[in-house]
C-alpha cells in the first residue's frame, strides 16, 4: 500500500460518500491521478511494484531489451511548474527492475520537438540546472527523512547527492553507479543501474520511498510523480511515493577496498627549491549490515579535491567554506545538528586536516562508523593526525546519535573531542530536536529546530553554553522563518565553526509570491531582518533588507530591486584593508541594489549586479558581472568579475576578484577542467587544471596542475608549480 497522509479535503469527500481510488498493476500503466483521496480520510501517495529479473539490462541508454517489457511501470506525472496541477506537455514513462545486486531504472522522455532539447553539460557532477533532466529520489531506509538523489541530462552527465532530513542536498557526495542516455526523433532516454552496495538501506524493508521528476528546460516545465506541488521538491522523501517488492538482495561481503597511488612534483620558485613525491594509501568501506558502514582511511590524500572559490572579506568575521573531500562526505548527513547553518556549528569536518589560512595538516588515518538501526541513527568519526612539531600527535573524535520521532522529526545528541589547531584539548556536547511536517494544514510544510550546546576547554573554561531555535514555513506562495540563538563569551567549538561569541542573534524573514501566469512567471517581495546584541542586550549589528521586487519572466530571465539598512557598533578598531582602519563608533548606512540575469538555458547567459550607498564613514559601490558560453555539450567557458570600490575618510581602496573557467568534455567520463582566479588583495593568480578519467565508476585517474603566480608591478612571476597524478581503484567484495 502507498503511504497515507491526513487531509481535510479527504475527510470532506468521505463525508459525502465520494472516494477516488486507483491501482497500478505490475508491468501496467495506470491512468489514475498521481495523488488520490481515499474514503478513509487519508491522502494516498502513488505506488509502483518493482519486478525481479534474472537478466539485467544493458546500460547503454537505449530501452530496447525485452526485459524492460515486464518491468514495473508508471507514467502518471503532473505539472509542478509553470501550471501546478496541469497535465504535462510531454509524456514521461519510468520502468523499474531489480536483481540480487542492483536496482535499474529506464526513463523515456518523449518530446515532440526534440531539436529544442537543452543539453549543455556532459561531465560527471556537472551543474545541469540549465538543461533538460530527470531526477530519481530514493529512500532506501523508508524513514521519510533521508535518501539519495540521482540525476541525468540528455548528454549523459551523472549527478548524485545525499538527501539530508528532506531539506538539504550534499552534492559533493560521489557514489558508484552507472548511467547512459540516448536521443532520437521521439525524445531522449536514460538507463540507470545502482548497485545495492552503493546504498545504505533497511534490509528488512520491502518498501522504499521513491519519487521521480523531469524538467523540460525550454519551457521551464517541471513534472513530478508523487506530491506534485511547488511546496514539495523531489528530494523531500517524506512526501515520496512507494516502491514495493524489493527482497532477497545479495550485497556480497559489503566490502570496498580503494587503494590509490600518487606521484607529484612541486617547485617553489620563491624559495628556489623543488621536491618529488611518490606515495600511496587506501580507503576501506565495510558494511556490517546493509544500513551500517565502517569507513577507514590510511595516509589520506585529497589531491583531486576541487579548489575553493576565492572570496574577498570586508567583514570582521571569518568566511565559511564547505567540505569537498570524499571521505568526510560519506554519510555526512548523520552529523548534521540542530538545523544550524553557520554559527555556532559544533562540528565542521573541514576543520580536520586544514589549519588556519587553509594550510594542510597531514592525516595519518581515520575511521568512521555510521548507520541506521530501526529508528536510531548514529555516526562516530575518529581521526589521527600525523605528528606535528607544533601540535604533536592530535586525535580528533566526533560522535552523533539521533532518534526518529513522529513522521519526519528527530531528537539527538552530539559530542566532540579535540582541537585540530592548538596543543590543548576541547570538548563540546549538545542535544537537539528537528521537526518537519510536510502536510501541515492540509498540504503545506512546517519545520523547525532547537538545540543546546555546552563547551569545555580544560584549563581555560568550562560550562559555556550556546542554545537556540528556529521555526519556518518554507512554502511557495508564502515563506517565512523566525529564530533566536545565544552564545556565551567563552563558548568554543574547536571542531566546529563559531565566528562570533558573546552574542544573542534574532533573525526572521518573510516572502510573498505572485504567479500571474502571463509573460511573467513569478513576482516576489519580502523582508529579511537580522539583529545581534551582546549579552547585555545592547545592539552590535543590525541588517534589515527589503526585497522591493523580484521578477522571473517566462523566458526564465530574472530582475530584482532591493534596499538594505545596516548598522555596526564597533568597540575596537577594525582594519578593513591594508592601512585603512575604521575607528570605534556607531555606524549605520543605507544601500540599494539591482540584479539582472538572463536564463542559463540560453547558449550565452549574462548576469549583472550593481549595488551602492553609504558604508561606515564613507561610500561603497560594488559591481558583479558574469558571462557564460555553453558552446555545446562538450565546451563551457565562463568568466566572473567583482569589484568593491570603497571611499572612506580613513583611506580609499578598490578590491578586484576575477574567475575564469574553461571546461572541455570529451565523453561523460573524460573531462578537462581549468579554473583560474585572481584577486588584488593577495596579488596572486591561481590556476587549477584537472583531467579526470572515469575508467569505470569507482576506478579513476586524475592529473592535476596547480600553478601560482605573484603579481608584482603588473608583471606575473611564477610562485609555484605543482603537478600531481593520482590513480584510484575500487575492489568490491
Amino acid at each position: 500500500m502507498g503511504r497515507t497522509r491526513p487531509s481535510w479535503l479527504s475527510t470532506l469527500l468521505a463525508g459525502t460518500g465520494l472516494a477516488i481510488g486507483a491501482s497500478a498493476a505490475m508491468g501496467q500503466t495506470s491512468s489514475a491521478p498521481t495523488t488520490q483521496i481515499s474514503s478513509t480520510g487519508t491522502m494516498t501517495l502513488p505506488t509502483v511494484r518493482i519486478v525481479r529479473t534474472d537478466t539485467p539490462p544493458t546500460i547503454d541508454g537505449v530501452i530496447d531489451e525485452a526485459v524492460w517489457a515486464d518491468a514495473g511501470r508508471f507514467d502518471q506525472f503532473t505539472q509542478v511548474n509553470p501550471d501546478e496541477g496541469a497535465a504535462p506537455s510531454e509524456r514521461t514513462e519510468v520502468r523499474v527492475l531489480f536483481d540480487c545486486q542492483s536496482i535499474y531504472f529506464a526513463v523515456r522522455c518523449f518530446d515532440s520537438v526534440p531539436d529544442r532539447i537543452v543539453s549543455t553539460q556532459m561531465r560527471r557532477d556537472a551543474s545541469i540546472g540549465s538543461d533538460d533532466r530527470i531526477a530519481i529520489a530514493i529512500d532506501p531506509y523508508n524513514d521519510q527523512r533521508n535518501g539519495f538523489l540521482f540525476e541525468m541530462n540528455p548528454a549523459g552527465s551523472r549527478v548524485d547527492s545525499l538527501i539530508i532530513n528532506n531539506d538539504d542536498l550534499e552534492r559533493d557526495w560521489d557514489g558508484i553507479w552507472y548511467g547512459r542516455t540516448s536521443t532520437d526523433d521521439g525524445g531522449w532516454s536514460a538507463e540507470i543501474a545502482i548497485p545495492f552496495q552503493t546504498l545504505s538501506f533497511n534490509p528488512n524493508a520491502e518498501v522504499w520511498g521513491l519519487n521521480v521528476s523531469r524538467v523540460i528546460r525550454r519551457d521551464d516545465e517541471r513534472v513530478q510523480w508523487a506530491s506534485p506541488r511547488r511546496d514539495i521538491d523531489v528530494n523531500n522523501v517524506g512526501s515520496a511515493g512507494t516502491l514495493e517488492g524489493i527482497a532477497d538482495i545479495d550485497r556480497g561481503l559489503g566490502l570496498d577496498i580503494k587503494p590509490f597511488a600518487i606521484g607529484g612534483y612541486l617547485q617553489d620558485h620563491n624559495k628556489d627549491r623543488s621536491q618529488e613525491e611518490f606515495d600511496g594509501g587506501a580507503d576501506v568501506f565495510y558494511k556490517f549490515t546493509a544500513s551500517t558502514t565502517l569507513a577507514l582511511t590510511f595516509n589520506t590524500d585529497f589531491a583531486e579535491t576541487e579548489v575553493d572559490e576565492r572570496r574577498i572579506n570586508l567583514t570582521r568575521f571569518p568566511l565559511f567554506f564547505p567540505e569537498k573531500r570524499d571521505f568526510f562526505l560519506q554519510d555526512t548527513g548523520i552529523f548534521d545538528f540542530g538545523g544550524i547553518n553557520r554559527n555556532p556549528l559544533p562540528f565542521q569536518s573541514r576543520r580536520i586536516g586544514l589549519g588556519p589560512g587553509g594550510v594542510e595538516r597531514d592525516i595519518l588515518a581515520g575511521a568512521k562508523f555510521t548507520g541506521r538501526v530501526g529508528d536510531l541513527n548514529f555516526g562516530f568519526l575518529d581521526v589521527q593526525m600525523k605528528e606535528d612539531e607544533e601540535l604533536g600527535r592530535k586525535n580528533l573524535f566526533v560522535g552523533r546519535m539521533s532518534y526518529n520521532v513522529l513522521d519526519e522529526s528527530q531528537v539527538g545528541a552530539i559530542f566532540t573531542n579535540g582541537d585540530p589547531n592548538d596543543p590543548g584539548e576541547n570538548r563540546v556536547g549538545g542535544i537537539d530536536f528537528s521537526f518537519r511536517n510536510s502536510n501541515f494544514n492540509g498540504n503545506r510544510v512546517l519545520d523547525g529546530s532547537a538545540f543546546g550546546l555546552v563547551s569545555d576547554t580544560p584549563g581555560v573554561q568550562s560550562g559555556s553554553l550556546a542554545y537556540g531555535f528556529k521555526i519556518g514555513y518554507p512554502n511557495d506562495r508564502v515563506r517565512w522563518q523566525v529564530g533566536f540563538s545565544h552564545i556565551d563569551d567563552d563558548y568554543d567549538a574547536a571542531l566546529g565553526f563559531v565566528p562570533r561569541r558573546g552574542i544573542r542573534e534574532y533573525f526572521g524573514n518573510w516572502r510573498y509570491r505572485w504567479r500571474p501566469n502571463t509573460w511573467v512567471r513569478r513576482i516576489d517581495t519580502g523582508v529579511n531582518g537580522f539583529l545581534v546584541t551582546n549579552l547585555d542586550n545592547e545592539s552590535e549589528s543590525e541588517d534589515f533588507s527589503l526585497n522591493l521586487l523580484s521578477i522571473e519572466f517566462d523566458s526564465n530571465d530574472f530582475l530584482s530591486f532591493s534596499y538594505s539598512f545596516e548598522r555596526e557598533v564597533l568597540d575596537e578598531p577594525f582594519e578593513i584593508s591594508d592601512g585603512v582602519v575604521i575607528p570605534i563608533g556607531d555606524f549605520s548606512w543605507d544601500r540599494w541594489s539591482i540584479d539582472y540575469r538572463t536564463s542559463s538555458a540560453r547558449p550565452v547567459s549574462i548576469g549583472l549586479e550593481l549595488s551602492g550607498g553609504d558604508f561606515y564613514t564613507g561610500d561603497r559601490f560594488d559591481t558583479e558581472f558574469e558571462i557564460e558560453w555553453r558552446a555545446s555539450e562538450r565546451l563551457f567557458i565562463g568568466f566572473e568579475f567583482e569589484t568593491n570600490d570603497v571611499d572612506l575618510p580613513q583611506g580609499d581602496f578598490i578590491t578586484r576578484l576575477g574567475r575564469a573557467r574553461v571546461n572541455i568534455f570529451f565523453t561523460p567520463d573524460l573531462s578537462w577542467t581549468t579554473f583560474a582566479q585572481y584577486d588584488n588583495v593577495s596579488d596572486t593568480v591561481g590556476i587549477n587544471s584537472k583531467v579526470r578519467w572515469i575508467i569505470e565508476p569507482g576506478n579513476e585517474l586524475f592529473v592535476v596542475l596547480n600553478q601560482g603566480y605573484d603579481v608584482i608591478d603588473d608583471d606575473l612571476r611564477s610562485g609555484f608549480t605543482e603537478l600531481t597524478s593520482k590513480v584510484g581503484w575500487t575492489f568490491r567484495f
